[in-house]
Order: C-alpha cells, then structure tokens, then sequence
C-alpha cells in the first residue's frame, strides 16, 4: 500500500485521497467504516486513525505502530517509520519555517506551521540509562533480543500525525 502524506491537505493512500476537511460520510465512502471511539475511528487493523470534529468532518489523520506497522507512510520523500527520527526531525523543521514545540524532550515534537506531529515512548538516552540498570542487576546485554528492538523503536517515531491548519495551536 502506498501511503503519502500531504500536510495541511490530505493523505493519499494508493489511488484514493482522505482530504483534511472531508465530510466522514464520503471518508468511509472510499475507505470503509472505522471502529469508532469518541470522534477517533481506526481503519487498517487500528494503524491509522482519524479525528473527526464536531461537524464530522477530517481534523486530524495519524498512523500509529511505527516500525512495526504494515503502513509505511512516506512525507517529504522519506518513510517517516524507517528514517531515523532525528533525521525526520531536521527535515520536518525545514519544512515548518518556524517554531517547533519540543516541549516532550524528544518523546514528541509538533510543527505548527505545517500542522505535524510525531511521538514515540522512549529515547536512545532512555535505553542507555535501561543498559546501565540491567547491567547493574546483571542481566546480559549481549545479544539481548529484547534490547535490540527497544533500541530500534527508540530510533524511530511510533506515530505521525496531520491535521487541519491550526490544529496544534
């Protein structure tokens, strides 16, 4: 599945585009009923979510699961799963020609200008701190499965996010 996202505008999933504003009932016209919760439905397996405002119409469309996700969306060129998040971090600032909220110490950032979040749970300095402790309760790092992907999912965004203009503001 390609998916391309176009901020401030839309989402383009293959051949079919999920524009910001869109009425909910032409949404699920070309992708199908999502599972509802509050104004949020989920579609693909709960990998990507949209947030429908008051009037039902498309505020806000976020894919979730990272680097563990079927969909691998791609924004300014790049796959924002597979592109190491700081990477996408400098490309993102660029884009936004302005103030970027850097308020969560790396777990998430939002750039207001182009209306784009991502998130992740945890940091490469959080997993050098979780080494250091496992270390000191003497658990083997070395060839650690577990740690391996922790750091992986630490180098990437979990989630990424459009919206409407303003919509982090």
């Amino acid at each position: 599945m390609n998916i391309r996202l176009v901020p401030l505008d839309k989402v383009e999933i293959n051949d079919i585009g999920i524009s910001l504003g869109m009425n909910k009932e032409i949404t699920e016209q070309l992708i199908g009923t999502g599972e509802l919760a509050g104004r949020r439905c989920y579609y693909y397996n709960s990998e990507m979510a949209i947030d429908y405002d008051s009037e039902d119409k498309v505020e806000f469309i976020e894919f979730l699961d990272g680097i563990e996700s079927f969909l691998r969306p791609v924004i300014y060129d790049v796959s924002a799963f597979d592109i190491n998040a700081d990477e996408l971090v400098e490309i993102l600032k660029i884009h936004n020609k302005g103030d970027v909220d850097e308020e969560e110490s790396g777990y998430s950032y939002t750039f207001s200008n182009i209306s784009v979040g991502v998130y992740r749970e945890s940091t490469p300095t959080d997993i050098l701190e979780m080494i250091e402790e496992m270390k000191e309760n003497g658990v083997s790092i070395e060839e650690n499965a577990d740690l391996e992907f922790e750091k992986k999912k630490a180098e990437h965004w979990a989630t990424i996010g459009i919206g409407v203009a303003g919509y982090y503001q």
